[in-house]
């Protein structure tokens, strides 16, 4: 089948082979490749979650025209940077380009021209797309195609969440990434103003089955769905539960197709806390989300391991297929047929796109920790010292799921992952829920 070399399959392609990366992370790539494409002029760099963000929708047609108004095609480093991959993993990517149909006649030594040529193309072509925010805003027939729309703006966010790092786990064999986040602004005890602000705008997008209309009316039904879901005592973290969901969808992109809360109104139950569709034009996967806040972050990180291995499918004496887990009751239930069965038509397996086995994104929310004085000192070095914390907490979490993955068997799953730490992490994310919706 041939592939189209668009920005998404282009960095998949070179992502394991730059010379100057320091890691397989996809934010880097693309952070390399923008750099060198404009010769080193790109400033200020995208945030990492709008680099993570590119490398699985394509590049922006603001990022696409300044790269393009930075560099003279013809005087562009790229092709010489290019050059400096190594003549084996050159061989591999000539090899791939001739596989997927992009060049028949392709070989080692026209590999870098040839990827000048097709990033170029692919800059040319988002700089020319129409500008979105001048289009109409879609109808529901234009919703019906499978895509995700951010319910969490990227400003909003940038106002909530500071990434600290963002990692890889060895141990995971299929696309995965750990992000450490704190809120600002970085400093103790946590203001949680802002994060209350982002909940409460998402209240209802979590709660409410997709393709519902979001008016004050399904808001005020949002509210009462999620106090009867958390009374009925199934929930363990409220907080935790919608913060999986916003995580997922703002850094995946990924799709919710439905979650426990939502269809606890109909007396039905899942073992996740909800079930998402992620799709980067490549790859399709299903996402089985959990979290988990507890005061200790090893605790955190046990408990949210525990409750992937009480699933369905990790219970199971055989392979339990990512298309047998989702309910298509469910999905034909929601408004917006003609999307529900684009949905069901997308996760039948075929040679193409749809992984079989099942992924999970993960909401790890812990206590933070530290010796470190962080009174005696100015604002500046305080949030230095704690990113310092959070940077070190992110290693603790990697080794730690690391060996469970391994003892569970779960290498061939993709994880998504996201620590956040609290003031009190158990205490403060139920005090913000009552806040917000009484319980």
């Amino acid at each position: 089948m041939v592939k189209k070399a668009n920005f998404i399959y282009l960095i998949d392609l070179i992502n394991p082979y730059l010379p100057d990366a320091t890691g397989t992370s996809k934010e880097e790539t693309v952070r390399l490749i923008i750099t060198h494409a404009s010769n080193g002029k790109y400033a200020p760099m995208p945030a990492p979650s709008t680099l993570n963000g590119f490398a699985a929708t394509g590049i922006s047609r603001a990022a696409a025209k300044k790269i393009l108004k930075l560099t003279n095609k013809e005087t562009s480093s790229l092709e010489e940077y290019f050059s400096q991959i190594g003549e084996d993993q050159l061989t591999r990517i000539a090899n791939k380009l001739k596989k997927d149909g992009i060049s028949t006649d392709v070989y080692r030594g026209r590999v870098p021209a040839l990827l000048v040529k097709l990033f170029n193309d692919v800059f040319d072509k988002a700089a020319s797309r129409k500008n979105k925010r001048k289009q109409k805003i879609p109808t529901q027939k234009s919703e019906d195609k499978i895509t995700s729309v951010k319910s969490v703006s990227d400003e909003m966010f940038a106002s909530v969440f500071h990434q600290v790092n963002v990692s890889e786990m060895n141990v995971v064999k299929n696309r995965n990434l750990i992000h450490a986040f704190v809120l600002k602004p970085e400093l103790l005890p946590f203001s949680y103003k802002n994060l209350r602000e982002l909940v409460l705008s998402n209240i209802t997008n979590y709660a409410v089955a997709r393709g519902v209309e979001k008016t004050d009316v399904s808001g005020l039904k949002a509210g009462r769905v999620l106090r009867n879901y958390e009374k009925s005592g199934v929930p363990s973290n409220l907080l935790g539960e919608l913060l999986t969901y916003v995580f997922l969808e703002h850094e995946e992109n990924a799709l919710k197709l439905y979650t426990r809360a939502e269809i606890s109104e109909t007396s039905r139950t899942i073992d996740s806390e909800g079930i998402y569709l992620k799709s980067d034009g490549e790859k399709t996967q299903l996402i089985l989300g959990a979290s988990q806040l507890n005061n200790n972050l090893k605790n955190a990180v046990d408990n949210v391991v525990d409750k992937l291995s009480k699933f369905r499918n990790n219970q199971s004496d055989e392979m339990v297929l990512a298309t047998d887990i989702v309910d298509t009751t469910i999905l034909n239930a929601q408004p917006g047929e003609e999307k529900s069965q684009a949905i069901i038509q997308s996760m039948i397996p075929n040679e193409s796109d749809f992984e079989e086995v099942v992924s999970y994104g993960l909401f790890i929310g812990y206590q933070f920790k530290t010796e470190q004085d962080l009174d005696n000192c100015t604002q500046e070095e305080a949030k230095k010292r704690c990113r310092q914390v959070v940077n070190n907490d992110l290693h603790q979490a990697i080794s730690q799921l690391g060996r469970a993955i391994q003892q569970h068997h779960w290498q061939k799953s993709s994880f998504y992952v996201y620590l956040l730490p609290f003031t009190k992490a158990e205490e403060d994310s139920h005090s913000i829920m009552e806040d917000l919706i009484g319980v």
